[in-house]
């Protein structure tokens, strides 16, 4: 029984990889017979090679930080990352895996989730050096489709690189320090062997790709086989899918598709490796068993195993590293294209989820530290529940649906963890982590905000910009410009609530120019929800932090008057150049034609199917609470509705409307228990001296996200709750004291 179903998975994945490819699946299969033999049996051997070379990178990166573990443990260790690797996602069970078993051996978490993610920045580093070579071998024969999708993935990776260098222009001084933590804590000696031996282990897998291939026969150069296969190789290995699967066929597809080799070959070379790579993982998995570690006793000539670097300085090392990196990273969100759909990817999930990891794994010390957050725990719960509730429920009624699992349930497990980066790096790095987080964050977004306005006013009076890239509104990187708004709002909040901690501690600074940025940004998203937000997040805060109502007040101003003046000043250099202009030499009319931006602001504007769209989600999820108002639909319900009437996926938009729908009235007063819940705690928080700006900032951010939630599916916003983590312990750890300058109450 048990094969049967294995096989019935097997057939289900190549069926779904047939389907997205567009090549027939008796063509696949065909494909796959054929080039079974002994090519295969030497493929896998160079896959076992791999493996091996991989696990010496894997032991040898231990010194890079002084860390010294028996051999016996480091190995269960890596056969469990390998595990998690394959059949978790990515990186992330990879590090979860490690540090599972090398926790017992005192090594931190911290420390060996570290590790993972340099090593594989090794080994993507080392491999790109390869997929360069082959990318630049075979240029000439793959088409870079612009129109396609392929001058927006170019546009998305200048802009990337672009927002990094002036994120980290602007935050030179905690660059600087991190930069510092790293040298003292880093051999970099150790890590020039980690990146030899990844270019070896790439070499054998690039033989087992090369050994799979040639199997077919196909009267393909082996050089350009070679080239071709290795950005293959970079491709499948970038940590944005299931060990590889999916990414590794479309791409050999496709790539070697170029050099004339049939898809159907193409995805069958990318299936055999996957499945030897899957015979291999089953192999780990009948020996993890029989890999038990029992600790030998410590004698003079057996020393015990000696960690050399600092637990401490390791947990401040790391919880620096998500601080820094986790607020740029979470402000893109890659369209990779596909054949017949986009594949959304946010490289911070990957953080976020391992930060998360380390502090569960850390629990039984960081527990103490963060118990006065432990409120936050039943209105979580709560949620998680109704969501858990509604998923059962889905799968009973219209059977298993990718959507509610992947999108809606792990998807909520993956905003948990951006809520529980905060308690990490309160827990491990202290209450001003916390704070530079925030600032980050702020840093990042109007970085981003400012770069889209440039990019939109030389998008509307230049050529510039390449074809496929319409900047009509500010969309950010998340392909929504109600989305992008939202953002702005929450950073905007987030800036103000550093302002007014900083007025309490007296000292005050200048006008900034991120908030002005972030309002100009959200009016050229040209989002009525975005607008409606920033007016109510502009009220809100100058009714609770009072400190701040100037410097409010002079960013609003500054930002409406740098979008006022753009069409001002266009009109004037119209003006000028009519009057320059030789008399009777073909000028137009009398008077001065409507200006770009504003045409551009109107054709943005337009909106009349977006509007009948939304509104037709909502009806029809009012309709099917009616049909079951109790439990309602299950999750996925309406996207299922959808599908059955022949429309295409689609949200509602109204998040009060999507729990009625799909959970009923029952995950309703739910939601709204955890709501209130939350409330409750932020406002008896609110008590502290030093607590009151931050839970009131947490307050601001969540009215804007249940206001916005009536017209948008903001649920799932990963900034919002990645901000509301870092604001809950904020306020918690504030210091129960009255604040400095304020007289002590007199005895009675």
């Amino acid at each position: 029984m048990r094969i049967q179903r294995g096989l019935t998975v097997v057939i289900t994945l190549l069926a779904a990889i047939a389907v997205a490819m567009q090549v027939d699946m008796s063509g696949l299969l065909a494909a796959m017979e054929r080039g079974f033999g002994r090519e295969t049996i030497f493929a896998f051997f160079c896959i076992l090679l791999n493996f091996y070379l991989s696990f010496v990178r894997f032991r040898y990166s231990f010194k890079a930080l002084g860390i010294r573990v028996p051999v016996g443990q480091a190995a269960r260790a890596f056969v469990l990352g390998h595990l998690g690797n394959q059949l978790i996602f990515s990186v992330v069970g990879q590090a979860v895996g490690r540090s599972a078993v090398l926790a017992g051996a005192g090594v931190s978490p911290s420390a060996i989730t570290f590790l993972s993610f340099l090593e594989r920045m090794i080994a993507l580093g080392s491999l790109l050096l390869f997929a360069l070579a082959g990318g630049a071998y075979t240029l000439g024969r793959i088409v870079f489709d612009v129109e396609g999708g392929g001058g927006y993935f170019a546009y998305f990776v200048l802009s990337l690189i672009a927002v990094v260098l002036l994120y980290g222009f602007a935050n030179l001084r905690q660059l600087r320090r991190l930069f510092a933590q790293l040298s003292g804590q880093l051999a970099w000696s150790v890590l020039a062997g980690c990146f030899f031996i990844s270019v070896i282990a790439h070499c054998a897998m690039l033989g087992a790709f090369y050994a799979q291939f040639s199997a077919y026969g196909e009267p393909v150069p082996t050089v350009a086989a070679l080239a071709a296969l290795s950005v293959v190789m970079f491709l499948a290995a970038l940590p944005i899918s299931f060990a590889g699967w999916g990414i590794r066929e479309l791409s050999a597809a496709h790539v070697l598709g170029a050099l004339g080799v049939p898809a159907a070959v193409g995805a069958a070379v990318g299936v055999a490796i996957g499945l030897l790579s899957l015979v291999l993982v089953i192999g780990c998995l009948i020996a993890v068993p029989f890999m038990a570690i029992r600790p030998k006793p410590v004698t003079a000539s057996a020393p015990a195993p000696q960690i050399v670097a600092s637990r401490n300085d390791i947990d401040r090392l790391f919880a620096a590293l998500a601080a820094f990196f986790l607020p740029v990273a979470v402000v893109f969100q890659l369209r990779v294209p596909m054949p017949s759909h986009w594949l959304n990817v946010n490289l911070a999930d990957l953080l976020a989820v391992s930060a998360s990891a380390v502090l569960a794994l850390t629990w039984s010390w960081t527990r103490p530290l963060v118990s006065p957050a432990r409120w936050v725990v039943p209105p979580l719960a709560l949620l998680s529940a109704a969501i858990g509730l509604s998923l059962v429920l889905g799968y009973v009624l219209h059977g298993f649906l990718s959507w509610a699992f992947v999108n809606r349930t792990m998807g909520w497990f993956v905003i948990l963890s951006y809520f529980g980066v905060g308690l990490l790096l309160w827990a491990h790095s202290g209450r001003a982590r916390l704070l530079r987080a925030v600032h980050l964050v702020v840093s990042a977004v109007s970085i981003v905000a400012a770069l889209q306005i440039a990019l939109y006013l030389v998008g509307t009076y230049t050529r510039l910009l390449p074809a496929g890239i319409n900047l009509v509104r500010l969309e950010g990187y998340l392909a929504d410009s109600n989305a992008f708004a939202f953002q702005c709002v929450i950073a905007f909040i987030a800036f103000f609530c550093l302002r007014a901690m900083a007025a309490v501690s007296g000292h005050r600074a200048g006008i900034h120019l991120a908030p002005a940025v972030l309002v100009a940004a959200v009016v050229l998203a040209q989002s009525r929800t975005g607008w409606v937000l920033m007016g109510t997040a502009v009220v809100l805060t100058a009714f609770w932090m009072p400190a701040v109502r100037r410097e409010l007040a002079l960013s609003i101003v500054a930002g409406l008057a740098f979008i006022a003046a753009i069409p001002l000043v266009e009109i004037i250099v119209q003006v000028a150049m009519s009057l320059l202009a030789p008399a009777g030499g073909g000028g137009g009319g009398g008077g001065v034609a409507e200006g770009a931006l504003v045409q551009t602001f109107a054709q943005g504007m337009e909106r009349a199917h977006a509007d009948s769209e939304r509104w037709e989600t909502v009806w029809r999820g009012l309709e099917l609470w009616r049909e079951a108002p109790v439990f309602g639909h299950g999750l996925g319900g309406f996207i299922h509705d959808r599908l059955v009437q022949g429309k295409t996926s689609q949200v509602i938009h109204n998040v009060p409307v999507w729990v009625l729908a799909e959970m009923g009235l029952v995950g309703f007063v739910m939601f709204a228990a955890a709501l209130l819940l939350f409330v409750r705690g932020l406002v008896l928080q609110r008590t502290a001296p030093g607590a009151a700006v931050p839970a009131n900032a947490a307050l601001i951010c969540l009215a804007v996200f249940c206001l916005g939630g009536l017209t948008q599916d903001f649920f799932y916003q990963r900034l919002f709750w990645f901000v509301l983590g870092l604001m809950v312990p904020l306020a918690c750890s504030a210091p129960r004291r009255p604040a400095v300058g304020t007289a002590a109450p007199r005895p009675a």
